[in-house]
């Protein structure tokens, strides 16, 4: 920070000499020396940007290397210098996703209580034949296109989210540090159940896209979180609710899962998903609300109420698609949905419980 240095080959001049006072192998110097390279990058960065940043510090000892281990019989082999090797058994789960055809491990990440593995695969992204969008709610996610629509269950997460709340907002310490400890065991006790529940969604999601040969369509909800904030007519109880919705988690889970099975994602724009909910995906025309009914969507030209999950899904899956067909030079492929007079199969899941099948209703 001194020499306001934050580029790899000037941090590399300026520090290696000076770490060759420790005795350990020449390659855990350039990975430490990256690692710093990094975090001094960023820290620039932000400061161009102009966000206030702290002075960066070793907040936790860790080795990151991506050279000469290796991995013996189930065992994980760290070098310590002098043909000296640190032995560190891996799980089944771990041996078994490494011994998969193609998989191959890049690097590890060594902490007091942690061993993390970067393994890398090379993907051939397959060959679709439709697309199947996703739409995200508060106590739902609808997926499916005009053929099928699936909604899963993910009321648990909110009641999660809110039992923690009220757990957190019963501590009377008046010791704030020891609150503060409490409130962040309980918050990653809180993420660590909801990622899971999460995790089942998205790993349905993927694997039936996969198996269906259909591209994933999610729509931009980025800043929507500005439409209930305080000011806008909304309680407290509804934006701590709202607060509390985990729509990227599901996002970014299905995005690397995608990816890992060559599955293509499309995240459709603003513009491209505006009046989702609100045009019937059959003729077109704009759907008419009613109070009395919550959540369903009068259609004038097709004579019927829809709920607007179900628009939504099949609007995201069809705009999707016309996407993808013209980035394959395909024209307006998808329009065959439009006037479509048979209703989707609408199943039912329960995220919470991944052994239970899915039900017609």
């Amino acid at each position: 920070m001194a020499n306001d240095a934050s580029s790899l080959k000037r941090l590399s001049k300026l520090s290696y000499d000076r770490l060759k006072q420790y005795n350990i192998p020449s390659y855990y110097r350039l990975c430490a020396i990256s690692k710093a390279a990094g975090i001094l990058a960023a820290r620039k960065k932000s400061i161009r940007r102009g966000f206030a940043t702290r002075q960066p510090c070793l907040s936790r000892p860790m080795l990151v290397s991506c050279y000469g281990f290796k991995i013996e019989k189930g065992l994980l082999l760290i070098p310590l210098g002098d043909r000296v090797f640190e032995k560190i058994p891996l799980n089944a789960h771990t041996l078994d996703v490494i011994s998969q055809p193609g998989v191959e491990v890049r690097s590890f990440t060594l902490t007091l209580d942690t061993i993390s593995l970067c393994i890398a695969k090379e993907v051939k992204e397959i060959e679709v034949r439709d697309a199947v969008g996703v739409d995200r709610n508060l106590r739902n996610v609808a997926v499916g296109n005009a053929g099928q629509v699936v909604y899963h269950d993910v009321s648990k997460a909110l009641a999660i989210a809110e039992n923690t709340r009220r757990i957190i907002s019963s501590f009377r310490r008046n010791d704030a540090k020891v609150r503060k400890k409490l409130a962040k065991k309980y918050g990653r006790r809180r993420q660590e159940r909801i990622r899971q529940i999460l995790n089942r969604v998205s790993k349905q999601i993927v694997t039936e896209a996969e198996a269906s040969k259909q591209a994933i369509v999610f729509e931009d909800i980025r800043g929507i979180r500005r439409l209930y904030r305080k000011g806008n007519g909304r309680g407290r109880n509804f934006r701590r609710t709202m607060n509390s919705w985990s729509f990227g988690e599901l996002k970014r889970q299905v995005e690397y899962k995608a990816a890992w099975e060559g599955v293509p994602v499309i995240t459709l724009s603003k513009g491209e998903t505006r009046g989702t909910t609100m045009d019937c995906p059959q003729c077109g025309e704009r759907l008419q609300a009613d109070r009395a009914r919550h959540r369903q969507l009068w259609c004038q030209n097709c004579g019927r109420w829809e709920d607007r999950d179900l628009v939504a899904v099949m609007n995201i899956s069809h705009r999707g698609w016309v996407r993808f067909a013209q980035s394959q030079g395909e024209g307006e492929a998808g329009e065959v949905m439009k006037g479509n007079p048979t209703r989707p199969a609408i199943l039912r899941v329960d995220a919470s419980k991944p052994g239970l099948r899915a039900t017609k209703t």
